[in-house]
């Protein structure tokens, strides 16, 4: 039975495929830089830490109240900011690529 190899039956499939994974793993590239830049650049320092003790280090809002000496709601509110920000950013960042991908100034 014949795969997806390039000289097999789907060889432009799998051809294409193979172009799509590499133009993915592209796209996850720039996306991570673009993240751990929005990150740096667009949270404050309070916001950072609680994004990073939430998500990297998953600690629950409860825990991250406590070290950080506030509310739970606190905490919940300045994830919610965060992640609204970062989106923001992160969906901004995305509209430009596509924009140059297509060609468009």
């Amino acid at each position: 039975m014949r795969g997806f190899s390039e000289s097999g039956a789907y060889g432009e499939y799998g051809a294409y495929i193979s172009a799509l994974g590499e133009t993915n793993s592209r796209e996850h590239d720039r996306l991570l830089r673009s993240l751990r830049r929005a990150l740096q650049e667009e949270l404050t320092a309070r916001q950072l830490e609680t994004v990073m003790l939430f998500y990297d280090r998953q600690m629950s809002m409860t825990e991250i109240a406590r070290i950080q000496g506030v509310a739970v709601s606190t905490v919940s509110r300045s994830l919610r900011r965060s992640t609204d920000r970062l989106e923001k950013c992160l969906r901004y960042g995305a509209r430009e690529l596509l924009r140059m991908s297509v060609g468009q100034p």
